[in-house]
């Protein structure tokens, strides 16, 4: 039996993606300021429990990430050159790494009718945007997990 919690190994998962990125954001400060030099599916690894928010209406068979990850990864860079902690970007993390279970048709409309592959829609926002604002611009509906 685990000494933690599944809540604290999440949060664990967390920090360790945020404390990988800043180290990959320091070793390429002398890159230009925005460019994050490191495979997005990074996250796939670090986070090996990310979290599900529920499955399409309309079944399943594509594993979704709702903020695309590249997005997260190079918001995490800006995050990093603002200034930002890497409890900051652990705490982005938490908020924003969720998977969704679509179909493969949902997912090639996100992907290439809308071109929302590794974009939100145009006036979301890391603070404040739902997390669901690409599902919800293709009119994909889930059922939520408890």
């Amino acid at each position: 039996m685990s000494r933690f919690t599944q809540e604290e190994l999440r949060q664990r998962a967390f920090e360790r993606a945020a404390w990988v990125l800043r180290h990959f954001w320091e070793e390429q400060q002398d890159k230009a300021p925005g460019k994050a030099d490191v495979h997005s599916r990074l996250f796939d690894t670090l986070v090996y429990d990310i979290p599900v928010k529920g499955k399409s209406k309309n079944g399943g068979g594509h594993k979704e990430h709702l903020v695309p990850c590249a997005l997260l990864r190079d918001h995490a860079f800006k995050m990093f050159w603002d200034g930002k902690s890497e409890e900051d970007v652990a705490e982005m993390l938490r908020r924003l790494l969720c998977i969704a279970h679509i179909t493969p048709a949902e997912a090639r409309l996100l992907d290439n009718e809308l071109g929302l592959k590794t974009k939100m829609p145009d006036g979301w926002d890391f603070e404040t945007g739902s997390v669901m604002a690409r599902l919800e611009a293709a009119g994909i509906l889930l059922e939520l997990k408890d």
